[in-house]
């Protein structure tokens, strides 16, 4: 662990934010000296909630702190987007689906279809279709075209079963 070089990344990020030493402790309600003792790397020997407060006030995201300590480079915080909710999350009505539904519609890929297929007997069948998790382009548009093949043979198996179909 090279705390001397996270003081220095820490020095650095925080003169690239444009904040001076004072500014900072105050920012954090410490003293200076302690924002010195980080930026010199000598004190300390596990990182410290101010440690990750420094780096947070100067824009790392969580995690950097030891990313740095162990050789690498530190992430910004803006420069991991927020978790995205799915699409499906928005229609989700609260509540009302079992949650294995919710928990398939939720996981990662994308939201390629879905089709309200008619029942015998007046039910319905609600088909979600999703392209596989982190799938190129290419990938999502096979499954696509997948489903697309798929949605006659499907609507086909049902109305085979319809009481006209298995009276004839």
């Amino acid at each position: 662990m090279d705390w001397v070089e996270l003081g220095r990344a820490l020095q650095a990020a925080r003169k690239a934010a444009g904040l001076g030493q004072a500014d900072l402790a105050a920012q954090l309600d410490v003293s200076r000296s302690s924002v010195q003792a980080i930026e010199r790397g000598t004190t300390y020997t596990k990182p410290t909630s101010l440690i990750r407060a420094f780096a947070k006030a100067v824009g790392w995201a969580d995690g950097s702190v030891e990313r740095v300590l162990e050789g690498g480079e530190p992430a910004l915080a803006h420069e991991e987007p927020p978790a995205a909710e799915p699409e499906a999350t928005e229609t989700i009505p609260d509540g009302k689906l079992p949650l294995r539904v919710v928990a398939d519609l939720t996981d990662e890929g994308a939201l390629l279809d879905t089709a309200v297929i008619p029942l015998p007997g007046g039910g319905q069948a609600v088909v979600v279709v999703k392209g596989k998790a982190g799938g190129t382009p290419a990938e999502i548009q096979e499954a696509l075209e997948a489903w697309r093949r798929t949605q006659p043979h499907l609507q086909g198996l049902l109305d085979d079963e319809s009481p006209a179909a298995a009276g004839a």
